[in-house]
């Protein structure tokens, strides 16, 4: 039984058993990312990231050399690491030290510019990542939503220590993040971690709350080269049902529908090979529409479940997969979700692209 509680310092420390398994993973999911920079600030959260790794995670290594990765998105940074289970107290205790005052050279700083230049260039030579960029910045243009998480190459090359360690203080708060333990027995460490993480980040003032951002436009569509892209947003938060209904559009027609839960709002969107907007949107309409059919006909029961949930759980059986999924709270379990109720979000995406894009 999944075991969820707040930690006196005001953490959100969630347990979930994962029976028979020799592994454990470990997952902190800290509320801050790119929309969280200020102009002229562009990069700063994933810059941050990287210098973390590297100065307070001794390069991201834990226990006997286990890697610890890292990841900045627009509304999260994560931490995660898969060791055994005989070591999960020692990757708690390592990723205790993120809260520690961060100490960064000039030197660590210059290294970690030229890996993330690295990583940039690779990014932009990527014409999908291009056009997801593109149609997310159409969506959110002018909020702080709008720019690629990897920032500009101009704030990249003007960083400095002292910006980041300042951003260090104000982001790096244990309350309202997420350590998430996935293992067998994990209910068993609750009270050894719950003691160990009460400590974590003394002293530091309370993070401003987000700054309320509502997309530019409730639509949105981006042509790049052969490829296009389509989105719309509305209020709202992704959901088991959501996954569920991303996973049958591509099961049924091939299409791959994304969603991205933003500051409230839930954007739905998808890239294509297609020479413009307009078929690009009437290709996903079309896909909806197909995948619906494929649901309410004779046997969609049966093919929702073999075609599309058991693939997923197989998918995301790991205990790396369940702390990432558990870490995501508003989208529960992915068990939830019936014929009616994943044909019924279908039904309504269809009707938002049709109104905003049609």
């Amino acid at each position: 039984m999944t075991d969820l509680r707040v930690t006196p310092s005001g953490l959100r420390l969630i347990a979930v058993p994962h029976r028979g398994s020799p592994l454990a993973a470990v997952l902190l999911r800290l509320p801050v990312g790119s929309a969280d920079e200020s102009p002229g600030a562009e990069g700063t959260a994933h810059a941050l990231e990287h210098l973390v790794v590297r100065c307070s995670l001794a390069g991201g290594l834990v226990g006997d050399g286990v890697p610890m990765s890292a990841r900045t998105g627009r509304e999260a940074t994560v931490y995660e690491t898969v060791v055994r289970r005989a070591d999960t107290l020692t990757a708690v205790r390592a990723l205790g030290r993120i809260f520690d005052e961060l100490d960064v050279s000039v030197r660590e700083l210059s290294a970690e510019v030229i890996a993330i230049r690295e990583e940039r260039a690779e990014r932009c030579a990527d014409p999908s990542w291009q056009l997801r960029e593109a149609l997310l910045g159409a969506l959110w243009s002018g909020t702080s939503c709008a720019h690629p998480v990897l920032g500009s190459a101009r704030v990249l090359d003007a960083l400095t220590p002292r910006p980041l360690r300042d951003a260090h203080r104000r982001w790096y708060d244990p309350r309202d993040a997420a350590l998430v333990i996935v293992t067998d027995g994990a209910a068993e460490l609750v009270p050894e971690v719950t003691s160990m993480v009460s400590g974590w980040g003394p002293g530091r003032p309370g993070r401003a709350p987000h700054a309320l951002v509502q997309p530019a436009s409730p639509g949105a569509e981006v042509t790049y080269g052969s490829a296009s892209g389509v989105a719309v947003a509305r209020p709202g938060a992704a959901s088991a049902v959501s996954v569920l209904a991303c996973d049958a559009v591509k099961a049924a027609t091939g299409l791959v529908v994304q969603t991205l839960p933003l500051r409230g709002w839930l954007c739905v969107w998808a890239l294509m090979a297609a020479s413009g907007a307009r078929p690009a949107r009437q290709a996903l309409l079309n896909a909806l529409a197909a995948t619906r059919v494929r649901l309410t006909a004779p046997g969609g029961a049966d093919w929702l479940r073999a075609s599309v949930l058991i693939p997923r759980l197989r998918a995301e059986g790991d205990v790396e997969a369940v702390a990432r999924r558990y870490a995501e709270p508003l989208v529960g379990e992915l068990t939830a979700g019936s014929v009616e109720e994943v044909a019924a979000v279908l039904t309504q995406w269809r009707g938002w692209f049709a109104q905003e894009l049609g």
